[in-house]
C-alpha cells in the first residue's frame, strides 16, 4: 500500500460521504507538520468536514469523517453528526473498503484542545488518535498514545468487526492526515514523469518486444545454439516463477513447468534444471536451488555452474557436491555449454530486509563474475506488493516512486547500473495471461539477451585473435623450419 491516497480511495469515500463529487485537501499530516494537538487544532479548526486517514507499517489505511468543524474548547465538546462515519480502506496492504456508521442517539466527535482527532464519546472512544506531542521513532512510527481497542463499536455500528481487524492492534502508525472536505469536481491528477521511459504501453508494444526478443540470436561463428543464463537468490525470492512467467509469456497461457516451492527452491536436493522455449526465443534458464545464509553452494560449485562442468538435469544434493571427480563431470565445456549471462532475482518486497550474511553471499558471487567478465542483471519481483500502483496495474511500474527506490536500493546494493535492475511480476493469483504482465517480463528478457549478446560478441573476438595468434606461431615456425633446413 501506497503512502497516500489514490485517486480510487477518494472516489471511495466520496460514494460513502454520499452528497455529491467531492474536493479533499490535505490540511494536516503529522510526518509535515509533527504530530501535536496543538498544531492539529491550529491547522484543521473550522475547516468544516474532515477526513482523518491513519496509515500503519502493516499496509493498513483507515479513519473518520465528520460533517463538522473541529474545535479547541478547553473541556471535552461531544457532538452528534449523523453525517459521521469510521472507515477502513485497506488491511495489511488488501484493499478491505467498510464504512461504520454512527449509531443512532450516539456521539459522532469529541472537540478538545489537548486532543487530536476524536471519535466517539469523550468517556466512550471508538478512535481517539494522541493527546499531547507524540515524538516519531527511528522506525519512523508515531506510538498514538490514544484508544481504539476498549469502546471500539460503542457509538458507530462496526458490525462485528474489531479493532484488530482495522489497525492491526496498535496505534503506531507511520502518518496521520486530515484533509478538508469541500463540494466540486476534482481535477484530474496529472500524470507523473515515468522514471524509465518507453513506448506507449499496449498490444502494439507487445507484439514489437515479441520480436525484437525473437530476433536476438548468438552469433553464428560460435556454434551456441541459444543464451545460457544462470538464476540466482535467496529461498523464495521467485526464480521458478520466473521461469513460469517466459514460458507464459511465450506459450500465450499460464505455464508451470517450474515446480514453484519445490526442489529448486526449498529443497536441499535439486536438479540443474534448464528450461528451453522452442524456436519462440534463443534462450535456454537455468533454475538453481534457493540461497540461503548456511548453504553448502560455495565458489567452486558456482565456478562449476558457470564453467559448463556440470551437465543439465544433475542432482545437485548439498551433502554430495559435484567435483572433478565424479563420473558426470564435463571436463572439456563447449562455449555453448558456459552461462552467458547471470540474473539474481530478490524479492521486492523484502530487499531492505536481505541479511548481512546473505549480502555477502551475494557480493561474494558477484566478485565471482566479475573476475570472470560474465554479464549480471537483477529482477526485483513481487512488485505488486511495494506500492497500490503497481497493484492495481503493472504497467505503472515505471511511474511508481516505490518501485524507483527499490530498484535505486538493488543498484547501490549491487553496484550495478540501473539499466541492469529490472522490476516484474510473476503470475501468481492470476488464470489468465494479462498483457502488462508480459510486457513488463518482456523488458526484461530483452535487457538479459543484450547483456548475453555482448558476451558472446566478446568471446567471439577474443576466439578470433586466438585464431590469428596460432597462424602467427604455426607461420613463425614454418619459416624458422624452413631456415634450419
Amino acid at each position: 500500500m501506497g503512502k497516500s491516497l489514490t485517486e480510487k480511495d477518494f472516489d471511495q469515500v466520496e460514494s460513502w460521504i454520499g452528497t455529491g463529487p467531492k474536493i479533499f485537501n490535505l490540511l494536516y499530516s503529522i510526518k509535515r507538520d509533527g504530530c501535536g494537538a496543538s498544531v492539529f487544532h491550529q491547522k484543521c479548526d473550522n475547516q468544516g468536514p474532515t477526513l482523518t486517514v491513519l496509515y500503519n507499517k502493516e499496509g493498513s489505511v483507515y479513519g473518520g469523517y465528520t460533517g463538522l468543524s473541529w474545535q479547541s474548547p478547553e473541556i471535552g465538546l461531544n457532538q452528534s453528526d449523523d453525517a459521521a462515519f469510521l472507515y477502513q480502506l485497506y488491511f495489511s496492504g488488501n484493499k478491505i473498503s467498510k464504512k461504520f456508521p454512527l449509531k443512532s442517539g450516539q456521539t459522532a466527535i469529541c472537540s478538545y484542545a489537548g486532543y487530536g482527532p476524536f471519535f466517539g464519546n469523550s468517556f466512550y472512544p471508538d478512535l481517539y488518535t494522541f493527546s499531547g506531542v507524540i515524538q516519531k521513532f527511528s522506525s519512523g512510527e508515531y506510538n498514538l498514545n490514544g484508544d481504539m481497542n476498549t469502546q471500539f463499536g460503542k457509538n458507530y455500528e462496526t458490525g462485528g468487526t474489531t479493532s484488530k481487524e482495522v489497525n492491526n492492534g496498535h496505534l503506531r502508525v507511520t502518518d496521520l492526515e486530515v484533509y478538508t472536505v469541500k463540494d466540486g469536481q476534482r481535477k484530474e491528477p496529472d500524470l507523473p514523469t515515468p522514471w524509465r521511459k518507453t513506448a506507449e504501453w499496449g498490444t502494439e508494444l507487445l507484439e514489437r518486444l515479441e520480436e525484437e526478443v525473437k530476433g536476438i540470436q548468438p552469433p553464428e561463428e560460435l556454434d551456441v545454439p541459444h543464451f545460457n543464463i544462470l538464476l540466482m537468490g535467496p529461498l523464495g525470492s521467485g526464480k521458478s516463477s520466473f521461469c513460469n512467467l517466459v514460458s507464459s509469456v511465450f506459450r500465450g497461457r499460464i505455464s508451470h513447468r517450474a515446480r514453484v516451492g519445490g526442489d529448486s527452491e526449498t529443497s536441499t536436493t535439486t536438479m540443474f534444471t534448464p528450461y528451453t522455449f522452442g524456436d519462440k526465443v534463443s534462450l535456454q534458464l537455468y533454475d538453481t536451488r534457493g540461497l540461503a545464509e548456511t548453504d553448502t553452494l560455495d565458489l567452486v560449485q558456482c565456478n562449476h555452474m558457470l564453467e559448463g562442468n556440470v551437465p543439465d538435469f544433475y542432482e545437485m544434493a548439498s551433502a554430495s557436491l559435484i567435483s572433478n571427480d565424479d563420473a558426470d563431470f564435463q571436463h572439456r565445456p563447449k562455449l555453448s555449454h558456459k552461462t552467458h549471462c547471470v540474473v539474481f532475482v530478490l524479492d521486492g518486497s523484502t530487499v531492505g530486509d536481505i541479511s548481512t550474511p546473505m549480502l555477502h553471499k551475494l557480493k561474494t558471487y558477484r566478485n565471482l563474475l566479475n573476475r570472470k567478465e560474465i554479464p549480471q542483471a537483477v529482477l526485483v519481483t513481487k512488485i505488486d506488493k511495494l506500492c497500490h500502483k503497481t497493484d492495481e496495474n503493472v504497467s505503472n511500474a515505471f511511474m511508481s516512486t516505490t518501485v524507483k527506490k527499490v530498484v535505486e536500493k538493488v543498484s547501490e546494493m549491487f553496484k550495478l547500473p540501473r539499466n541492469n535492475i529490472w522490476p516484474i511480476k510473476n503470475y501468481e493469483e492470476e488464470v489468465e495471461s494479462d498483457e502488462n504482465i508480459n510486457i513488463l517480463a518482456l523488458f526484461a528478457i530483452r535487457q538479459i539477451l543484450f547483456f548475453a549478446e555482448d558476451y558472446l560478441e566478446n568471446m567471439k573476438v577474443k576466439q578470433s585473435r586466438r585464431s590469428q595468434k596460432g597462424k602467427a606461431k604455426q607461420a613463425e615456425g614454418e619459416v624458422f623450419g624452413s631456415d634450419t633446413a
